[in-house]
């Protein structure tokens, strides 16, 4: 089976499998999504009576047909990840999104890769740093599959009627409120990440005088390197190791 004739057959038998299972009629369509660092085929799902859905990877579930996966896993495994995503998708308020003076207190600012993202780029506001672009996301709520963001476009802003001036200083402002900034000793964050309590038992209980590497990134560790655009970073960063240079930027980012 080819990828094209394995995109309408998942079309058509994940919207069988969730009308089953729901009763209900969904609507299930092809698209391409174009992310930060990745563009793919995806296969959109949501309830008809919704105007927010879930985005299952189709380039990616070709994949694993190819490597030896049954289809009818593929199809019963994509209609439970598009089932539960549904169910636990935050409320969202549609009235609110068409009003900017609401939806600002939800600004947060991704860093990303200026030229790994280039084309993207040109449909979104942005700010460079040398190498690297300053984009923006409202932050709508975590579901079960993580914290849920829409990334704002220049469409967008000019929908709101701002610039992206405009956009960019309340992101400042705001960003650091909802994902405050946190710095960590590599030893910690090392233990966190292997799910051990006790630093002693990893060889890895460094006095924090003797820290030589920090982790910078934000509460929740999402799109972490957004920290570097926050106006008082370099501030907070040196006073917390202590004017040493060693400072290490990890987490889930986008760079």
């Amino acid at each position: 089976m080819d990828f094209e004739t394995f995109k309408d057959n998942l079309v058509r038998d994940v919207k069988e499998a969730l009308d089953a299972r729901n009763g209900g009629d969904t609507l299930v369509e092809t698209r391409t999504v174009d992310k930060m660092n990745e563009t793919y085929e995806a296969i959109t799902v949501k309830p008809e009576d919704s105007i927010i859905g879930v985005n299952l990877n189709a380039t990616a579930l070709y994949k694993e047909y190819e490597d030896g996966r049954s289809y009818d896993s593929i199809v019963e495994g994509a209609a439970d990840m598009a089932d539960n995503a549904l169910k636990s998708r935050p409320e969202f308020d549609v009235d609110a999104f068409s009003d900017y003076s609401k939806m600002k207190d939800s600004l947060a600012m991704e860093v990303v890769s200026k030229d790994r993202n280039a084309d993207l780029l040109e449909t979104v506001p942005h700010k460079d740093i040398e190498d690297m672009s300053v984009v923006y996301r409202f932050v709508i709520g975590d579901t079960a599959q993580g914290t849920g963001t829409i990334l704002v476009t220049n469409q967008m802003i000019d929908n709101y009627g701002i610039t992206a001036d405009q956009l960019h200083e309340d992101a400042v402002k705001n960003a650091p409120e909802i994902r405050p900034l946190v710095i960590e000793g590599m030893a910690e964050v090392l233990a966190k990440q292997m799910g051990v309590e006790d630093l002693e038992m990893l060889g890895l209980n460094i006095p924090p005088e003797q820290e030589q590497m920090f982790v910078a990134s934000v509460e929740g560790n999402v799109h972490g390197a957004g920290v570097l655009a926050y106006e008082d970073f370099m501030d907070k960063a040196s006073e917390r190791v202590g004017g040493q240079n060693a400072l290490a930027f990890v987490g889930r980012t986008s760079i």
